[in-house]
């Protein structure tokens, strides 16, 4: 049995019906265990999520994390998008079974594209956890900021194999609780940081494909846009795509795949919603597209049509 794991609010039950959906598409339902944690999200929402598995043949759990749990933790970057439940990652050792002893823990901004088995069946005995790395360039301002050494890299916080024994076995979630409140000068990143400071070197990379997020499809500062990136096939096919910036349900999003997030959508209750059906966020992307469509500004981002054709 897979145990996948989504922390969430009720903004985000759209979201995770729609990544549900994707893992449902491409890996066998009846195999798959999914694990909602929230801060009580409406029983609407549980029964929407409960019936999306349950048409496929899959298995669903609630939890919900009273106020108190988080104490000691506050969001200190993008206080005004995200709220506590970015740390429900950091207790789920403690909250999922006993008999759960890795869980893989998923944004709610993402589809997976692809069958999970060789991610889940990752050799992660005696690490902590399994992650991508945050760019396929390490950025040496995460690794100074946490004090650790640049060649430990830093992951991406979106896409995380837990081994929920070893979190058990070491106190990881009340080591968590210690790091965050002793060292709030390094913890800018919310969750992020705080698990690569504490885990660096407790941890294993996993390869981009499992989540491939948006700066990989960015040009990068320097280049044109005729530039081919070594990584062509894992953003031609990733595995497990990451809107980890601009999201698809927001009117400016210029995602070269954002597409795919509404295909996935339509398998979902929410079938046909999006922004863009109103006039004035439509009138609102216009606008924002124009100085691209206009070249006076350049694109931001890869044109995957033209990457295809070169393979």
């Amino acid at each position: 049995m897979k145990h996948i794991a989504f922390t969430i609010d009720e903004k985000f039950v759209r979201f995770c019906a729609v990544t549900m959906a994707s893992i449902l598409e491409h890996n066998e339902p009846s195999d798959v265990m999914f694990h909602v944690v929230s801060d009580g999200i409406s029983q609407t929402a549980c029964d929407i999520l409960s019936q999306l598995a349950a048409r496929k043949g899959a298995f669903i759990a609630f939890y919900t994390v009273p106020a108190e749990a988080m104490k000691g933790y506050s969001i200190r970057w993008e206080g005004k998008r995200l709220s506590m439940v970015v740390f429900y990652r950091c207790i789920l050792a403690s909250l999922l079974p006993e008999s759960v002893s890795k869980v893989l823990y998923l944004d709610c901004d993402i589809l997976v594209l692809d069958n999970i088995d060789e991610l889940w069946n990752t050799d992660i005995s005696g690490k902590a956890l399994a992650a991508v790395p945050d760019s396929f360039i390490v950025n040496p301002v995460h690794c100074r900021r946490l004090h650790y050494d640049v060649s430990f890299n830093y992951f991406n916080g979106g896409v995380l194999l837990l081994n929920l024994d070893y979190w058990r076995e070491n106190h990881i979630e009340e080591k968590c609780r210690i790091y965050y409140q002793q060292y709030p000068d390094r913890v800018i990143y919310n969750d992020q940081d705080l698990l690569n400071g504490l885990l660096y070197d407790h941890k294993l990379l996993l390869d981009m494909k499992w989540d491939v997020q948006e700066g990989a499809y960015r040009i990068p500062k320097g280049k044109n846009v005729n530039w081919k990136p070594s990584y062509t096939e894992t953003i031609l096919h990733p595995s497990i795509l990451h809107y980890s910036s601009r999201k698809p349900w927001q009117y400016h999003c210029m995602h070269p795949l954002r597409q795919l997030f509404f295909e996935y959508q339509n398998l979902t209750p929410w079938k046909g919603e999006n922004v863009l059906n109103h006039f004035i966020p439509r009138l609102h992307r216009f606008i924002h597209l124009l100085p691209y469509t206009l070249h006076l500004k350049k694109n931001k981002y890869l044109p995957i049509d033209k990457l295809g054709d070169a393979m």
